[in-house]
């Protein structure tokens, strides 16, 4: 297993993940989108789908701004991103179904201080009104990680 980061621009959730779009709002914007990356990688590996990166699609025209502020604003990225991933490639649930597992996760990252209760209680409203609307949550997989030479032959 290994986590790899991505933001909230140019990216594409299929129907499976759209579950994973939620971005945590208690944290800095700079940091949120990869938070979610990362949150929603580990539980894309229980439903059987994974990341996949494709070439650019957009021009991405950047406005000027303060690159000291940006990096300010990334703290939690610099000093937490190691305890986050290796905490997340120990996490396990035994739940059985995907929404129980997401409202787990969302819960023990704000018990280990990477969110606020604010996330976790988004998290349970963000799940109700995926049922609300009559989104369906992936199955659970039985096994490993997704074959990733077998999801490349696919593309």
């Amino acid at each position: 297993q290994f986590f790899t980061p991505y933001n909230a621009q140019a990216t594409v959730h299929l129907y499976e993940a759209f579950w994973g779009l939620l971005l945590p709002v208690t944290v800095h914007g700079r940091v949120s989108d990869i938070w979610r990356a990362y949150l929603t990688q580990k539980l894309l590996w229980d439903v059987g789908q994974l990341v996949t990166f494709l070439p650019p699609y957009v021009v991405h025209d950047r406005v000027a701004h303060d690159y000291l502020k940006d990096f300010q604003s990334e703290t939690d990225l610099q000093l937490k991103s190691t305890a986050l991933v290796q905490f997340l490639s120990q996490w396990s649930s035994n739940a059985p179904t995907l929404l129980e597992r997401i409202e787990q996760l969302w819960a023990a990252l704000y018990a280990r201080g990477f969110v606020e209760l604010g996330d976790v209680r988004l998290a349970q409203a963000w799940i109700l009104d995926l049922l609300a609307v009559g989104y369906e949550f992936p199955k659970l997989m039985q096994g490993n990680v997704p074959n990733v030479a077998r999801h490349r032959r696919e593309l």
